[in-house]
């Protein structure tokens, strides 16, 4: 199988699925010290970056993709957090709704 993983973190996926023969074609992340991680431990797998700037284009070079697998920011959703929901009242998307843009990359996979 091979996967998709959008805000990668440190990759907990990988190492899961590592003993299944589960292979990851590219990541994305954007802080710091998780792309250091995968460039170290994954030093051949492409990390995209920020979800919203992901292309069509390179998700079609990726192919074939079986699965993609994320957790977005949960922040504003959560009980525990502001609960400003997917979009803010100005209409723009909170941190949380970056839910659309790796549902977007979901369609093109």
């Amino acid at each position: 199988m091979r996967f998709l993983s959008l805000f990668s973190g440190i990759e907990a996926a990988s190492v899961a699925w590592h003993p299944l023969g589960w292979t990851p074609v590219a990541f994305a992340e954007i802080e710091p010290f998780p792309c250091a991680v995968l460039k170290h431990h994954y030093p051949i797998v492409p990390n995209l970056g920020n979800v919203s700037a992901i292309t069509k284009s390179q998700i079609d070079a990726l192919m074939p993709i079986d699965v993609v697998v994320f957790g977005f920011p949960c922040q504003d959703l959560s009980v525990a957090g502001k609960r400003e929901g997917l979009v803010s009242d100005d209409g723009t998307a909170t941190r949380s709704g970056l839910f659309f843009d790796a549902m977007r990359i979901v369609e093109w996979s």
